[in-house]
């Protein structure tokens, strides 16, 4: 009895492990200007590395998490950028 309620605990606990895994290292996409002054996206786990690895990101550039369908509005825009 006590052998098969520690298979079946393990095996919830493998179980949610393999469920919640992947939610957790999902990439969200982030909004940055580019130095031609456009509006670009990048895909990454978090801001700093999206901060990192925009390509040709402007010098004067942050970027922001695009986690509605109203953030996308603003993805291909132009900025006026100095």
């Amino acid at each position: 009895m006590m052998i098969a309620m520690k298979k079946i605990f393990l095996g919830a606990l493998a179980l949610a492990g393999v469920l919640a895994g992947p939610a957790l290292t999902y990439a969200q996409m982030y909004a940055y200007v580019d130095a031609a002054g456009d509006v670009r996206t990048v895909d990454t786990v978090d801001a700093n590395t999206a901060l990192r690895t925009a390509p040709n990101i402007h010098a004067r550039s942050g970027v922001m998490i695009l986690d509605s369908a109203s953030d996308n509005d603003v993805v291909g825009d132009d900025v006026q950028v100095r």
